[in-house]
This record gives C-alpha cells, sequence and structure tokens, in this order.
C-alpha cells in the first residue's frame, strides 16, 4: 500500500502507521495552506512536528509518495 500524500483523503492518511484523526486533520489542513507538498522530506518535516512517535517516520517514509497537485487551471497570454 503505497498513498500519495497531496490527494490522499481522511481515511487515506489514517492508514498511515502512528497518524490518528487529529493528525490526519493537520495534515490535510497543512497541505492545502501549502498547496501541497513538494517533496518527501517536505512531508515528513512536516510529520516530524506532530506528535507521531519517532519509530512510525521509517514505516511512514515507505508507504508515502509524493506527487504535485494537478491544476485544473491555466493561463494563457496573447501577445
Amino acid at each position: 500500500m503505497v498513498i500519495s500524500i497531496n490527494t490522499a483523503e481522511k481515511a487515506d492518511l489514517l492508514l498511515l502507521p502512528g497518524i490518528n484523526l487529529s493528525e490526519a486533520e493537520a495534515i490535510i489542513r497543512e497541505r492545502d495552506r501549502v498547496s501541497g507538498f513538494t517533496s518527501r522530506d517536505e512531508f515528513m518535516s512536516y510529520v516530524a512536528g506532530l506528535d507521531v512517535q519517532p519509530h512510525f517516520y521509517t514505516q511512514i517514509e515507505r508507504t508515502i509518495k509524493v506527487e504535485p497537485i494537478a491544476s485544473n487551471s491555466a493561463r494563457f497570454i496573447d501577445f
């Protein structure tokens, strides 16, 4: 099981080792605030600030992927 952090629903985040409901909600708030995590390191740095036990870090790191959020908008400039 690999979870895409930038598109995961709350229920998906709860499948991550050591992540509870309040942490899943915090991850979604932060993801929305920064318009998606840009790297695994950025996400793991954020998780380190939560109350997740250190022994879960490597387990979480193995079960996530970070893909850019696709935007449905585009700019067209006509010169």
